[in-house]
């Protein structure tokens, strides 16, 4: 049992440490450019980076429903089987993010 929860603290510093960057710059740009008019070249900028913290957001989850589903079956093998059907519902919604930004 001490397995997925060492996992889930790794994963906790690594969803920090790597999304913590993003949305720092995200805020600093909005903040630089407080009256954003839709259309603009500023605006277009800031949606780009909403997806990336998205995406992050969306990897956070698919590892923390891993580590979830491993700490409550107890089984690591068939928790990344069930992980590779989630994994299939984030591709189709990181999809449709991707195509809404260009």
């Amino acid at each position: 049992m001490t397995g997925p929860i060492l996992s889930v603290i790794l994963l906790f510093v690594a969803t920090a440490a790597l999304g913590g960057w993003p949305i720092v710059k995200l805020i600093r740009v909005y903040e630089a450019k407080h009256e954003l008019k839709e259309g603009s070249a500023g605006f277009l900028r800031s949606i780009s980076g909403w997806s990336f913290i998205a995406f992050w957001l969306m990897a956070a989850w698919f590892c923390a429903t891993i580590l979830g589903d491993w700490a409550v079956a107890g089984d690591l093998e068939a928790a990344m089987e069930r992980g590779i059907w989630r994994l299939r519902i984030l591709v189709e919604i990181a999809i449709a993010i991707a195509e809404s930004d260009g």
